[in-house]
């Protein structure tokens, strides 16, 4: 199942409090995506996913800060994506997640049927950092986490509140099976600069209505941008 409106769920967050310009930029981005573009920040999003899959061990944490200090990068970007790169690994460590995640073990979901879901006809690559799966008095529990390394664009707790929402509709809609329960709680959006980790909010039907209604300004953009 697509849309011809595809948007990633970082980005959405983004365009939900863009001005009207940064908000055509980034339709713009979506409709042509850059193949040559290089992402930032691989290391420590690849350390970060590995040590909640290691129920929060913070060993591939400081392992990747040691890594880094020993990189030598030639190129000015590769410079700034060193420094950024330690900077969010030592913040990370200052980040509480939820105790559950250190004192029940899980499962680590790592094929799922689709990486997206269709909301009011936009199609929202969610594609979680980490999807877990754990057990406690018998019942099957879900959780997801999706992580945010910006130093000059930090989610504010809104924009975190929608990642969490989605990953919540996402899990129940996509992965979850009949007898397996999404847990709120375990819906998770880190923003490592915001030094904040941000689950489903308590009125989650508020949070669903505003993020449909960001939907209906991404169509409505979509073939003007």
């Amino acid at each position: 199942m697509e849309s011809k409106y595809i948007i990633s769920l970082n980005q959405f967050a983004d365009f939900s409090k863009g001005t009207n310009a940064s908000k055509r930029r980034i339709i713009k981005q979506q409709k042509v995506p850059n193949k040559f573009m290089v992402a930032w920040y691989q290391l420590p999003k690849a350390r970060i996913r590995k040590s909640i899959a290691n129920h929060c061990d913070l060993k591939p944490i400081l392992d990747g800060i040691e890594e880094l200090k020993l990189r030598k990068p030639e190129k000015q970007r590769q410079v700034l994506d060193r420094a950024v790169s330690i900077e969010a690994l030592n913040r990370y460590v200052g980040i509480k997640l939820p105790d559950i995640l250190r004192s029940v073990p899980y499962k680590i979901i790592k094929k799922v049927e689709s990486k997206s879901i269709i909301l009011n006809g936009i199609q929202i690559v969610i594609s979680p950092d980490v999807i877990f799966k754990l057990k406690i008095d018998g019942k099957i529990y879900l959780g997801a986490v999706k992580v945010h390394i910006s130093k000059n664009n930090i989610f504010d707790n809104i924009q975190s509140r929608y990642i969490s929402s989605l990953l919540y509709k996402y899990l129940k809609e996509v992965v979850a099976t009949e007898n397996e329960v999404v847990l709120d709680e375990l819906c998770l959006s880190i923003d490592v600069f915001g030094d904040k980790v941000i689950s489903v909010p308590e009125n989650l039907s508020k949070s669903l209505s505003d993020i449909k209604g960001i939907c209906e300004e991404v169509k409505s953009l979509w073939n003007v941008a």
